[in-house]
């Protein structure tokens, strides 16, 4: 384990794991309200022949925070500080969900520290407006923000968290899951949560290198392909929202696959 400070305080909490045999290093980056242990069959499998490196998000995990810079143009400063600190280079930035603004963020802001992207489970949609029925996003952001906002937030909290799991995930898995997001303060739950009102379109509009756009189930592929100037498709079977915990060995699979790729 290791820390890095920020130049606004934050103290990022991170993993630095594997062996270097001349492949891209990997780095991790989890999504709302998650932490680095969740990528932990990703970190077992890789770290034979990659560099791996896992960072809780500011104000996640064991990570703290200010208390502002909750926003993808931050999260993306941040990776790509650690990511000097630890020097890499070429790395290969895997985000998951509510993680994906950020982990876009730094493939288009930090290009020569990237050699390519895996986005696992995340969303691509325009500028989200809260509240607005035009901006379908948006509205589920509003909806979110009202839930966690009323006096049963924090129940409302664990009810979404528990309904990203699918129904074959294991029940130990899903809980252990739950209940670490709900350490996660409220007021960072609700910073996170508006931090994801980034126009992600506009984050792969910028970047250059392949991107692999892993999820759970069926997207829009014309829609994407618009937007990102290199990307490949993979669907798992059988997952819910958190395929990397659920279904490891055919997140692992298709991650090594899109490497050998490359």
């Amino acid at each position: 384990m290791g820390k890095f400070t920020t130049s606004d305080g934050a103290k990022l909490n991170y993993e630095l794991r594997g062996r270097d045999k001349g492949l891209p290093p990997l780095v991790f980056i989890h999504g709302w309200c998650s932490n680095l242990t969740h990528w932990r069959y990703q970190v077992e499998y890789f770290a034979r022949n990659h560099k791996v490196l896992c960072i809780d998000r500011r104000g996640q995990g064991k990570s703290t925070t200010p208390g502002t810079g909750h926003n993808a143009e931050q999260h993306a400063q941040d990776i790509a500080a650690v990511v000097k600190s630890c020097g890499l280079k070429n790395v290969i930035a895997i985000g998951h969900a509510g993680g994906g603004p950020g982990t876009l963020a730094f493939l288009s802001n930090f290009p020569r520290l990237v050699k390519a992207g895996v986005m696992i489970d995340s969303g691509m949609y325009p500028l989200p407006r809260l509240n607005n029925p035009k901006s379908p996003f948006g509205m589920t952001l509003g909806s979110m923000l009202q839930s966690l906002q009323s006096s049963k937030g924090e129940a409302a909290f664990k009810t979404m968290y528990a309904s990203y799991f699918g129904k074959k995930c294991d029940p130990k898995i899903a809980s252990e899951a739950v209940q670490q997001a709900a350490s996660t303060p409220m007021p960072i739950i609700q910073a996170e949560l508006r931090g994801m009102a980034a126009s992600t379109q506009k984050l792969a509009e910028g970047i250059a290198k392949p991107v692999l756009w892993l999820t759970a189930t069926a997207v829009d592929q014309d829609y994407i392909s618009k937007h990102l100037k290199k990307v490949s498709f993979a669907q798992t079977v059988g997952s819910g929202h958190f395929p990397q915990l659920e279904v490891p060995g055919q997140v692992n699979a298709m991650i090594e696959t899109f490497c050998d790729q490359l």
